[in-house]
């Protein structure tokens, strides 16, 4: 033991403070396990046997370990026991980096006993140590570590075994960082001040420095040392010209002072246009107006009938309200249909053509050509007539229900103006169609 303690004693003058940087190493260690056993076994006290650590620092507190040792002691009648103790543990580590570190660790125990008892078993396990002297390469480790066996061989209803592991443990790959004492941001090599106190500005020699005025220019280099606090400052620790609106514009140049927070300006601090459609880009929902079109209050293109279509591509402004429209713009009489065949209007085209004979009542300027079409099934003259049968017949409809004549005129197109393609039944059902168009 005077040679052990011999040996720690050294290890532990040699040992020099390191920065706490330790992902990545790995740490092994060697000691003697002094071993207490669960006195079910009725064990003599061990003396103390080797044993050797094997770890890894995952990060720079935290590592997983593996030990095992070789512990002989007795039994009654002198019957010699071997007792090798094994455990796999997961480690926190709190490293200080002022020569005394603790730990705390928890996993897997093994426990097995040969010769004068043959016994083996398993259970969850703790430890809990320090490190003395921490150093790049060495230092001196002590353990303390408790078993638990649940349900051991021997019969028992459980087991408890405890030890000490006090030895030397070594970090081989240690990377050694540079240090900090005071935590300054100033290396110890080069720090003039090592005891500065916690959270003191410093200057390139690690002392302090003082910020009277705390604008964040430090007093030596402070041309106005009084700033009222809140003040905005240059390099010089001098006042700012005032931004009111603090939209980066100071006050001198700005064009538009009361701009809303968080809205984006130009030069002279006023929200940029970039349409000129006189909607500034922070309220443009329509950024890319073209030129001279009329816009509304968000910058959009006008829809003054409210039919989708703005008034820039609409070729029909005033289409009645309600109504189903095309690109252009145009009403397409959606649901105003006709028996198979015939210019006779089906009951359920009448609510359609009520709607749109109000709106065309109320709107007495309003001149609209009724218009027909069909697919291009069957003959071409037949398709002609039809449609403009049917145009006839919804012009009459809405002359009969207030609208007047000289307000409407029919024409039939037959298949010569399709919306889609008469390949598909889908695209000959959207060209069978009536459509309302204005003529002034």
């Amino acid at each position: 033991m005077r040679k052990l303690a011999l040996v720690l004693t050294v290890a532990l003058s040699a040992a020099s403070h390191l920065h706490a940087q330790r992902r990545g190493t790995f740490e092994i260690g060697a000691f003697p396990t002094i071993a207490y056993y669960d006195r079910t076994l009725h064990l003599n006290q061990a003396t103390a046997g080797p044993g050797v650590r094997l770890g890894y620092f995952v990060t720079d507190h935290i590592s997983v370990e593996a030990d095992g040792s070789w512990v002989p002691t007795t039994a009654p009648n002198d019957v010699d026991v071997k007792y090798m103790p094994f455990h796999a543990r997961l480690m926190y580590n709190f490293i200080s980096g002022k020569g005394t570190d603790f730990h705390i660790g928890a996993g897997y125990s093994y426990s097995r006993f040969r010769d004068g008892i043959q016994v083996s078993d398993h259970g969850p396990g703790a430890t809990a140590g320090i490190r003395l002297g921490t150093g790049d390469l060495a230092a001196i480790r002590i353990d303390a570590y408790l078993d638990y066996i649940p349900s051991p061989d021997n019969g028992a209803a459980e087991n408890w075994h405890w030890g000490l592991q006090p030895g030397l443990t070594f970090m081989p790959n240690f990377r050694r960082g540079p240090r900090d004492g005071d935590r300054d941001g100033v290396l110890d090599d080069a720090d003039a001040c090592r005891d500065t106190p916690a959270g003191d500005r410093v200057d390139a020699r690690g002392c302090t420095v003082r910020d009277s005025d705390s604008d964040g220019v430090f007093d030596e280099a402070d041309a106005c040392p009084d700033t009222p606090a809140g003040e905005q400052v240059d390099a010089k620790g001098c006042p700012l010209p005032k931004d009111a609106d603090g939209d980066g514009v100071a006050d001198p140049s700005d064009t538009c002072p009361d701009t809303p927070k968080g809205t984006k300006v130009d030069a002279t601090g006023c929200p940029p246009d970039s349409d000129g459609d006189g909607v500034t880009d922070d309220i443009d929902a329509c950024a890319d107006t073209p030129q001279g079109t009329k816009v509304d209050a968000k910058g959009c293109p006008l829809d003054s009938d409210g039919d989708r279509v703005s008034d820039d591509v609409d070729k029909c402004p005033n289409t009645p309200a309600g109504l189903e429209v095309d690109a252009d713009g145009c009403g397409v009489l959606v649901g105003v249909n006709f028996q198979t065949g015939k210019a006779v209007l089906t009951p359920e085209s009448a609510a359609i053509l009520d709607r749109v004979a109000q709106s065309l009542v109320q709107r007495d300027s309003v001149r609209v050509e009724v218009i027909g079409h069909t697919d291009n099934t069957g003959s071409l003259s037949v398709n002609r007539r039809l449609s403009k049968a049917r145009a006839e017949a919804v012009r009459q409809y809405l002359i009969k229900h207030g609208v007047s004549e000289d307000r409407l005129t029919a024409r039939g197109a037959g298949p010569d103006e399709p919306l889609a393609s008469n390949d598909t039944e889908e695209g000959r059902a959207q060209n069978r169609r009536v459509e309302l168009r204005r003529t002034n």
